[in-house]
């Protein structure tokens, strides 16, 4: 008896948590494969790939040098969007991957900025990486899709970047410099 008791509460317990867990569709935004996304700082307007295969965002960067800013690791680069426009960015580094490829070991410094995809907006990571060869300068991984957006694989081009975003930092001299 004390074994089909607890039996029954561990398959309730995990029927309990499954519950939990589960996203409610219905409340979901729904994406195109293909969206113009903004980039802040800079309110930077892009096209995206929104890749469920891909567990990080990514992002075209050339001309990475890091530098140190008030005792803090920093790296500058220039981003280069869908229309050939380049910004020179400074973010802090807030990691460093090593990605293996056939070509051999690639070390991608990761940085953090705010993503507006649809009405959706997030302080979100992404890989500097040289997307030259790729057809969009964005790519939007699982890690901003997770629990708050869903992707159609059939639709592109379907959700225009709406987001009010107010930056933390009032203080102009504190906000980040960026240079179109």
């Amino acid at each position: 008896m004390r074994k089909l008791t607890l039996s029954l509460l561990l398959a309730f317990s995990f029927t309990v948590h499954a519950n939990e867990s589960k996203v409610d569709i219905e409340e979901q935004s729904v994406l195109g494969h293909q969206e113009i996304v903004t980039l802040f700082p800079g309110e930077i307007q892009t096209k995206a790939r929104i890749d469920t295969g891909a567990a990080t965002n990514s992002m075209y960067a050339v001309d990475t040098k890091v530098i140190e800013e008030n005792g803090e690791e920093m790296v500058s680069f220039t981003f280069i969007d869908h229309q050939d426009q380049e910004y020179i960015l400074t973010r802090p580094i807030v990691d460093k991957v090593t990605i293996k490829q056939a070509s051999g070991k690639q070390t991608r410094y990761v940085v953090e900025m705010g993503l507006c995809v649809g009405t959706h907006y997030e302080e979100t990571r992404f890989t500097l990486a040289d997307r030259s060869r790729m057809t969009f300068p964005i790519l939007v991984g699982r890690n901003f899709l997770e629990n708050s957006l869903l992707v159609s694989s059939s639709e592109k081009m379907v959700a225009s970047p709406e987001c009010e975003v107010e930056l933390a930092k009032k203080d102009l001299e504190e906000l980040p410099v960026v240079q179109p």
